[in-house]
């Protein structure tokens, strides 16, 4: 391997779980930090959003997001200066549209790769109950 290569710092793709050359991910909007997905895997998030955002359109004036209660002016500036209070929730496998969350929930939600079990045990930890104790 040459010391060129060797050099190069190399990212896993939380999406197609290849290994890439950093250059390969794009800088997350407003920061100096790179995103998850490479550029590949985002280009084509960004036409699956596009497109639920066509059929679906905006939020009511008077959401609320479900999981927070949490207005508009409340969320407002949360998911960064470029982006609005609301952010369209889907799911990633079926790519269903679930619904409109504020920007917290959202990633909240994408922390636990939408798994239900992995949230009932979040809930339970917190509740300080044992996880295990869910299934007896």
């Amino acid at each position: 391997m040459s010391e060129v290569e060797m050099s190069r710092s190399m990212k896993k793709c939380n999406k197609c779980l290849q290994e890439l050359d950093e250059s390969e991910f794009s800088f997350h909007s407003a920061s100096n930090y790179r995103r998850p997905e490479c550029k590949k895997c985002n280009n084509k998030l960004g036409k699956e959003r596009k497109a639920l955002h066509k059929k679906y359109g905006p939020p009511p004036k008077d959401h609320t997001c479900p999981i927070c209660l949490r207005t508009e002016g409340q969320v407002q500036g949360l998911g960064g200066k470029k982006l609005g209070p609301w952010t369209l929730d889907h799911d990633h496998i079926t790519k269903d549209f679930r619904g409109w969350l504020c920007h917290p929930c959202n990633r909240g939600l994408g922390a636990y790769q939408d798994d239900v079990r992995k949230l009932e045990r979040a809930k339970l930890y917190l509740r300080k109950k044992k996880w295990w104790q869910l299934w007896k």
